[in-house]
């Protein structure tokens, strides 16, 4: 029997809107597919290092402005599994810390994610705002289809 075109889904979650609706839209696909679900979040410490770098932020605020994000890709995740859950759907929820240009294609690869469901953004916000630069480059970098929800 052939494997099936999508088996495993990633849902990756920011807390903005946006990642909520995709998150949702992944959790149906799941469902109506019988695909595996993933939920992940990423602490992208790189970026708290080059702020800290520049002086935008000092020693004393970079742990604790760290854990605060951390708590806070926590209770999304939490959300998100709770949506899952009320939809039936099991998810795997994953919290990781670095770079989120380069975590997210290695989770890909390694997990065998055969679709990326992420919230949308305005291209034309890429080079000023953090999450669509991201963003855009976890497109760049997928090796597999992205599912991009406004």
């Amino acid at each position: 029997m052939a494997k099936p075109a999508v088996s495993h889904i990633l849902a990756l979650v920011d807390g903005t809107e946006a990642s909520y609706h995709a998150a949702d839209a992944a959790i149906e696909l799941a469902r109506s597919l019988g695909a595996r679900l993933t939920a992940m979040a990423v602490v992208d410490t790189d970026t708290l290092r080059q702020l800290l770098s520049v002086k935008i932020l000092v020693d004393a605020e970079m742990g604790e402005f760290e854990k605060e994000l951390e708590e806070s890709s926590k209770r999304q995740l939490a959300e998100v599994c709770q949506r899952a859950l009320d939809r039936k759907v099991v998810v795997d929820e994953v919290l990781l810390t670095g770079n989120t240009e380069t975590i997210v294609p290695r989770e890909v690869q390694q997990r065998e994610v055969d679709l990326i469901a992420l919230g949308g953004f305005q291209s034309s916000k890429v080079t000023r705002d953090l999450l669509a630069r991201q963003r855009q480059q976890i497109i760049d970098r997928a090796k597999c289809p992205v599912l991009i929800v406004k």
